[in-house]
Order: C-alpha cells, then sequence, then structure tokens
C-alpha cells in the first residue's frame, strides 16, 4: 500500500546545508546515497548541484525566478510496513513513479529514507520544464488523486495491499475513459463502480473478496454518521470509533513527532486534518469522519503530543510571522509585544502546522525556556507556564463535551405549532443549563467552605490537575503498548479512560457555571442600559 502525499511548494531553500534539497538527500537516511536517483545528474550527495539543475530551468522560465516563486513540488511516497518490500524496491518503485507524473519533462530526484520504521520516498520534482520554454507546471486539483492512481497500479502489479477509495477510484475510470455507466449497461467486474475490491495478502493465488454496495445507499466518501452494523459492534466493543482510538493509541507509541504520527496513521487508512486546535479524523476505506473531541480528550492535540513527547506539556499559539528562524531540528519564535528584542528556541518536533497562519507548539510543562535577545545571547529564562505572559493563556472550553447523539424529533402540526415547541424547548434547555450551573456552584462553593469565588477557583484548579492526571494516563498507556503487555495496557487504558471522565466532568461544570456568568453579565448590562434609556427618555419629556 502506497499513500501519496504533496507537501508545500519549495519556493526559496531549495539549496544549501538546511535547504530542502539537503533534507531529501541526507546520507544517514539513504543509506549514504545509496538510495537516491536523479535524471539529471551522477552525484547522489552533493544537495548544491541537485538544487542548482532545478534552478537552472526555473531562471529560464518565462518569469525567471521571482519573490514566492514555485521552484521545485515535494512529493512523498510511503510504504506499509506490513508491505514485504526492501529499500531497493521502494526506490525502484520511486523512480517508477517519479518517471510517470512528470512523462520525462521535468527534472526530479527520488531519495528513499529508511529512518522510519515505514520506508518512503522523497521526490523533488522541478517546477520548471527541462525543456523548449521551460514553462511552470500548473497542477490540476485533483492531482494527487491522479498520483494514487499511478501508486495504486503499481502496487496490485507488485502484489501490495491498495486501499479502496471511492474518489481516487472514480479519477481512475476517469483517466481510463471508463465513466460510470447508465443503468443497465454493462460493467466489466474490476471496474463496477459499485464493488469494494478488498486484496488479500501478497503472493496468495485466492482471487479477492468482492463486497457490493446497493444503489441508494449513501457515497462512501460522503458517510459521517453510522450504521447499524456499526452501531450493533460499538454496543459489542467493536465500533468504529474503538477502531480509530485502538489505532491512534498503537501509532502514538512509537512515532516521534506530529507530523510522522500522521503519516503512520495515514498508512495504517486514518486521514488527519488539522482544524484549529482541533483534529479530524477520517477513515479512507468508507470515509467515515469523527472530531477529536467525539473520540474523547485523550484523542485531542494536547494529549496526543504529550504522548508523543512522553511528557506532560502545554500549548502556545502564535502567528506565522513570529517565526524568526526555523531548520529541521529546531524553531525559533520571537515572543509577542518584545518588539522582536526577546526569542526562545525549541525542538521542531513540538510543532503543528495545520497550514494556515496560525501555529502551535506544545512544550514540555516541567522544563524552563531559554530566552535569548537578537544576537542570540541569554536574556533570561523562565518556566514553561510563564510563557503565557506573552502567548496568552489558552481559555478554558466552552463547547459542549462528549455527548451522546440523538435524533431529532418534530413535535407540532402547523409551522405556528412547531415554533412553538421549538420556543419551549429552547426555554427547556436554558433552565436545564441554569439548574446544572446552579448545583455546580453550590457544590464548589459547600467544598471552599461557603466563599462562591473561592470554590469556582478550586473548580479551574481541579480541572488543570485532572488534565495533568489525563496526560500523564495518556504516556502510560503508550509505554505499555511499547512493552507489549496485554494486560498492563489493557489495565492503564482503563485508568485513562476513568481520568478522561473525570477530567470531562470537571470542565462541564466549570463550563456549564461560566457560561451562565457570562450570560447573568450581558443581561445585567442590557438591563442597565435600558434603565438609562428609560431614564433620559423621562428626563427629556419633563423638560
Amino acid at each position: 500500500m502506497a499513500v501519496v502525499k504533496l507537501g508545500r511548494p519549495v519556493k526559496s531553500n531549495l539549496g544549501g546545508d538546511n535547504g530542502a534539497m539537503a533534507y531529501v538527500i541526507n546520507p544517514a537516511k539513504t543509506d549514504g546515497g545509496r538510495l537516491v536517483s536523479s535524471n539529471y545528474e551522477r552525484t547522489r550527495t552533493d544537495y548544491d548541484a541537485l538544487a542548482e539543475g532545478m534552478l537552472d530551468d526555473n531562471r529560464r522560465s518565462p518569469k525567471g525566478i521571482r519573490k514566492d516563486s514555485r521552484l521545485a513540488y515535494h512529493i512523498k511516497l510511503s510504504f506499509s510496513p506490513k508491505d514485504p518490500v526492501t529499500p531497493e524496491k521502494v526506490h525502484e518503485l520511486g523512480v517508477e513513479f517519479a518517471r510517470r507524473i512528470t512523462g520525462g519533462e521535468y527534472k526530479f530526484v527520488v531519495a528513499t529514507h529508511t529512518d522510519r520504521h515505514h520506508l518512503h520516498d522523497h521526490i523533488m520534482v522541478c517546477a520548471a520544464s527541462r525543456y523548449g520554454k521551460h514553462l511552470k507546471a500548473e497542477l490540476p486539483k485533483d492531482i494527487i488523486e491522479q498520483w494514487r492512481v499511478v501508486a495504486n497500479e503499481m502496487c496490485a502489479r507488485e502484489g501490495l495491499s491498495v486501499i479502496f477509495n471511492p474518489v481516487t477510484e472514480q479519477v481512475a475510470r476517469k483517466m481510463r475513459g471508463d465513466e460510470t455507466t447508465p443503468d443497465g449497461a454493462p460493467t466489466t467486474r474490476e471496474r463496477d463502480p459499485k464493488r469494494v475490491e478488498e486484496t488479500r495478502k501478497a503472493g496468495t493465488a485466492t482471487p479477492p473478496q468482492t463486497t457490493r454496495r446497493t444503489r441508494k445507499e449513501e457515497p462512501l466518501e460522503r458517510r459521517y454518521g453510522m450504521s447499524m452494523e456499526e452501531i450493533y459492534a460499538a454496543a459489542k466493543g467493536k465500533g468504529t470509533k474503538d477502531r480509530i482510538r485502538m489505532l491512534i493509541d498503537l501509532t502514538s507509541s512509537t512515532a516521534e513527532n506530529f507530523e510522522d504520527w500522521r503519516d503512520m496513521l495515514d498508512i495504517r487508512g486514518v486521514g488527519v486534518e488539522v482544524r484549529g486546535r482541533h483534529l479530524t479524523y477520517t477513515l479512507k476505506d468508507t470515509g467515515f469522519k469523527v472530531r477529536d473531541a467525539k473520540l474523547g480528550q485523550a484523542y485531542d492535540m494536547t494529549n496526543i503530543m504529550a504522548g508523543l513527547a512522553h511528557t506532560p506539556v502545554i500549548p502556545i499559539t502564535f502567528n506565522r510571522r513570529l517565526v524568526a528562524k526555523q531548520t529541521r531540528k529546531t524553531i525559533t519564535v520571537w515572543l509577542p509585544g518584545t518588539h522582536r528584542k526577546k526569542k526562545i528556541t525549541f525542538d521542531a518536533k513540538r510543532l503543528v502546522d495545520g497550514g494556515g497562519s496560525t501555529l502551535r507548539a506544545f512544550l514540555p510543562r516541567d522544563r524552563d525556556q531559554i530566552i535569548l535577545d537578537p544576537s542570540n545571547r541569554y536574556a533570561g529564562k523562565t518556566p514553561t507556564t510563564g510563557l503565557y505572559q506573552w502567548f496568552g493563556e489558552p481559555t478554558s472550553r466552552l463547547e459542549p463535551q462528549t455527548t451522546p447523539e440523538r435524533l431529532p424529533l418534530r413535535y407540532g402540526v402547523s409551522p405556528a405549532q412547531q415554533r412553538y415547541y421549538q420556543a419551549q424547548a429552547r426555554r427547556l434547555d436554558q433552565l436545564a443549563g441554569e439548574a446544572k450551573a446552579l448545583n455546580a456552584a453550590i457544590r464548589w462553593t459547600h467544598l471552599a467552605g461557603g466563599d462562591s469565588a473561592k470554590g469556582l477557583s478550586l473548580l479551574r484548579g481541579k480541572v488543570r490537575e485532572s488534565h495533568d492526571e489525563l496526560q500523564a494516563a495518556v504516556i502510560a498507556l503508550h509505554d505499555a503498548i511499547q512493552q507489549g503487555d496485554p494486560d498492563l495496557v489493557a489495565e492503564t487504558r482503563g485508568e485513562m479512560e476513568r481520568r478522561e471522565a473525570l477530567c470531562d466532568r470537571y470542565e462541564d461544570e466549570l463550563s456549564a457555571i461560566e457560561r451562565e456568568i457570562h450570560t447573568t453579565r450581558d443581561r445585567e448590562q442590557t438591563e442597565t442600559e435600558q434603565r438609562e434609556r428609560q431614564q433620559q427618555h423621562k428626563r427629556g419629556r419633563s423638560i
């Protein structure tokens, strides 16, 4: 099984010691350069020579090299660790893949990395053609799916596993000129869009198993809910969400950083998308999507990063423009509000880059951060929590916690009746929220000896404490998975689930109280403004 990913276009750092080419052909990752090939240079270790060949084509393009010009495209071709492939075979397939997607029109470099538990190719393709007017390549929207079709064809030919993806299959039919046929028209077994092929282990002569989808079934790529089969499976502990949780746990115990973790999950059939401070998980074989909050707090971004780092972490958020320097190993960030006079440097493994203007880093909680001045001289140090005086402390979550999903019920017959019942339902929800907040406030005020302010402070402390305990439980689970002890895994997983439930409870109570406080303040402010307007109106009438 091969997973194709397209990274960001290389625009400025193609050559040089810290450039993209140096990273791609790193001898430490390519068996001393043995697993490096190109279609225009003999060298396997001179990154400047390889970069210069591509830069030359870019200079000869109609617009030359300008600021933010695309110099090259960085493609990653990863293979499942379960597939019986050698580094040499992966490299051979990578070279074939590069030749097929470029058609020989563009210079490319293929480097096979062996430093991870899964073999993968890094492919650098020049953005400008090597012939004629050296025109720049313009990639269509479905280029990734086109490349996946090529990768799937190679894997099927070599007897490797292939993941069925309905979108890729549709593009494959389009590339073959075999669009979906009208109802009743004959289609071949291999091209029937209503069939899902599941390849068996490589080397077996048994024909592939085939399951058929009904005509009226929801398209696989648009499945957001659960089928009845999945509901019954969930009742037996074998649900789709449990499957995703298991794959995340297994991957988190072996990955080193967020990008590696995301790539490994992708190979295992789970796509991960960063959306703000949340993660969205997608099962690629069914299209089933679920947000991290629906899986539980143990699977949100902070706890995932804590598991990868094997230590409790806290998040900081900053704009991409604050990045002073970024290398393969470290990132230097200006402290906000210091007018670029103070900065910190941390391990690049701590970064989560969702592709937008906002970046997130998860730094070890129990470690001091060294502050430098613009000349890289020592300017002080601060505990990691002390960084919040510059970056701002994350606010408490006010969105609802994980709750059972219920089907909407419709009351009333006429539109007027429906509006009435909807208004009553909103009022009941409001009363339920107020009652929940009141009960929580009474409980924590009582625990604080009758002081409501101390009670709220005590609850906030419990939220922080429960977060720390949950992170510790997540780390313990990953360590247990690495040790391969089933009994210890079951024990630590149960402890993690208990900590997660307690964390949800405290956060739910705090959210209810804070939401009611905000609502009460807004209501009081509105009433005060109304009284002031009435007083002004009365004074105006008496004059």
